[in-house]
């Protein structure tokens, strides 16, 4: 019995560690919105100067990081499309895909007024899965454009059984491409475990 204790305490103490050190890290983490600003200075442009500026939170082996994607219009009709990663504890640029292979001749994202926004999505995702408010976990949301048109791509677990994600169209909140997935095998639940423990931490 005291050895089962003794166990349990440290078992405890490791994760108030864990938590601890997770707590402080974060406390150090540079903003959403500076992520934004490192992402478009790197490209050589301002704020002002893109459109569709997203930054999404991740997290990769318990690391926070920052997707950041936004396009730039050019001068002959066309865009190009920027994706970031960018490392949460320093700001440092982890990766960058930069995406020209965009001609005049294609469909250019046009900005819609009537934008849903991000947690009319949420909503709209979860009522298409039937999956209550507080049963879901570790959403993801993400703006971004399939042929031209704004969509939202939605992410989100429910522990510890199932993933799922859609596409919600932004302009009238239409679903498409929606997969359920279901976590089998005592990794992948431990993993999305993990996943949970993180985002539960640092969205508190």
């Amino acid at each position: 019995m005291k050895k089962n204790l003794k166990k349990l305490s440290s078992l405890a103490l490791s994760l108030l560690l864990v938590f601890t050190l997770c707590v402080t890290a974060s406390a150090a983490d540079i903003s959403s919105e500076k992520a934004g600003i490192i992402a478009v200075t790197d490209a050589g442009f301002t704020s002002a100067e893109v459109s569709y500026l997203n930054v999404k939170t991740e997290y990769e082996n318990g690391s926070k990081v920052f997707d950041v994607s936004f396009i730039a219009f050019n001068g002959d009709g066309s865009y190009t499309e920027y994706d970031y990663e960018i490392k949460a504890s320093d700001g440092r640029i982890l990766e960058k895909d930069i995406d020209k292979e965009r001609s005049k001749n294609q469909q250019v994202p046009i900005a819609d007024n009537n934008d849903i926004g991000i947690e009319q999505a949420k909503r709209i995702a979860l009522e298409y899965f039937g999956v209550a408010a507080e049963e879901a976990k570790c959403f993801r949301v993400k703006k971004d454009y399939d042929d031209g048109r704004s969509v939202y791509e939605v992410e989100f677990c429910k522990p510890y059984t199932e993933k799922f994600s859609c596409e919600v169209a932004s302009s009238d909140g239409l679903v498409r491409d929606a997969e359920k997935e279901y976590v089998k095998g005592i990794f992948d639940k431990l993993e999305l475990f993990f996943e949970v423990l993180f985002w539960s931490l640092f969205n508190s």
